[in-house]
């Protein structure tokens, strides 16, 4: 699995629903990315990417 990107379709890892990274937010501390998600009923939220897999470059 490849590092998620803007643009990026991805499953809600509690629900049933699916949304698309709209940002991403790097922490430059420990490089742990936040991904800004709009889901398909309109919600923005942020999500750690570690929620959506495993993190590969």
């Amino acid at each position: 699995m490849m590092r998620k990107c803007v643009g990026d379709t991805v499953k809600h890892p509690e629900r049933d629903e699916s949304g698309q990274v709209v940002g991403i937010i790097t922490n430059p501390a420990c490089l742990l990315r936040t991904l800004v998600i709009e889901w398909d009923s309109g919600e923005t939220e942020e999500w750690s990417e570690i929620e959506f897999g495993p993190l590969q470059d």
